[in-house]
């Protein structure tokens, strides 16, 4: 059974690259909404950015690598000890080194890994003990269909978005027997207009808000899902799927149809 806590009204929210773009854009809109927003960068000049941005009342902010397990941990460990709780986690922290595999180093690949991917899994290894402790959580890991139709020069990104879809569906199946309100989702908002865009595309604050909706919604339709702005993206179906589908409906309007002349009978 699914423990009966509900979202609380002033959220406590933690965001990882939170120093620009859609990571900046994401603190602006939830400090609007009341919430204590605590943000994780890499570099102190874009945490005082972002700190001005929101304010001091709403936005507390630390230096850590989200590739470094035991500093996440440290982190997240102290603000739960401060505040007494974590309801929402955006993993939003990514790079995109734009180069060849062909050309790409070694060192270059494992780094965009250490932070796509292994960033990722460490903020859920973080914060999900605290969420269970507490019966309820909410996680949003940004996501891509870079995957699925990959571009040159963007192997290391869109080999790491691929894996972020797999280790976001694995840790929601890994949850799913466990006696806790916690939904693990992906998230897509698209093409931002953002350094990693190279400044092109939708201004991030649009973005923002789609991601305050989610996390305003009382329940997902399940406890793992895939969403694209703000509404669930669903996988088109094959034609196995299609036809499988369609025999279904078959058999089932025969059922209903059968019952029914039976029952007038």
């Amino acid at each position: 059974m699914i423990s009966s806590v509900t979202m609380p009204e002033n959220k406590v929210i933690v965001i990882t690259g939170v120093g620009s773009g859609l990571g900046q854009a994401l603190a602006v809109a939830f400090a609007k909404q009341g919430c204590l927003v605590l943000g994780i960068a890499r570099r102190q000049e874009a945490l005082q950015d972002t700190a001005a941005a929101v304010g001091p009342a709403r936005f507390e902010g630390q230096l850590a690598d989200v590739a470094d397990f035991e500093a996440v941990k440290d982190i997240i460990d102290t603000w739960v000890a401060q505040h007494g709780r974590i309801d929402v986690l955006f993993n939003n922290a990514a790079v995109y080194p734009r180069s060849s595999f062909l050309n790409e180093s070694a060192a270059d690949w494992a780094q965009a890994i250490a932070i796509n991917v292994n960033g990722v899994a460490n903020c859920c290894k973080a914060v999900l003990p605290h969420m269970l402790k507490a019966g309820f959580g909410r996680i949003y890991n940004v996501g891509s269909f870079a995957d699925l139709a990959p571009i040159a020069d963007s192997a290391a990104y869109s080999a790491s978005k691929g894996a972020v879809r797999a280790l976001t569906k694995a840790i929601a199946a890994d949850l799913r027997h466990l006696p806790a309100d916690i939904e693990v989702h992906e998230w897509i908002p698209g093409h931002l207009r953002t350094q990693m865009s190279g400044f092109t595309g939708l201004d991030p604050a649009v973005a923002a808000e789609w991601g305050v909706r989610l996390v305003n919604m009382p329940h997902a339709r399940t406890r793992n899902c895939i969403f694209e702005n703000d509404r669930e993206w669903l996988p088109p179906k094959g034609l196995k799927q299609r036809i499988r589908d369609k025999l279904l409906s078959v058999t089932r309007l025969a059922r209903i149809n059968a019952h029914g002349e039976g029952a007038g009978s």
